[in-house]
């Protein structure tokens, strides 16, 4: 069990190094379902970020809800700075 969580833990690592380097300033609009999902998923207008990520954020291995741009700002906001937080944790 442990080489296989080891295992785990290098293509994870390799996936987000991928990930992170072709990631880019211009992020593109999220479609509505995702926008829908991420507005119920998310306690953006109750909990602060750095709360958010400090009870979730070892769970939250690999995080995309920062790739796009949404229509609601305070979300955006709040996503983006979730994932900025995430891959300062790394």
């Amino acid at each position: 069990m442990p080489m296989q969580r080891e295992r785990l833990r290098t293509l994870t690592d390799r996936w987000r190094a991928r990930h992170d380097a072709q990631r880019s300033d211009h992020r593109p609009a999220a479609d509505p379902a995702r926008e829908t999902l991420a507005a119920r998923a998310f306690p953006y207008a109750s909990m602060e970020p750095a709360a958010y990520v400090a009870e979730h954020g070892t769970d939250m291995i690999a995080f995309t809800y920062d790739d796009v741009r949404y229509a609601d700002p305070e979300l955006d906001a709040w996503l983006h700075e979730v994932g900025h937080l995430l891959r300062l944790r790394r």
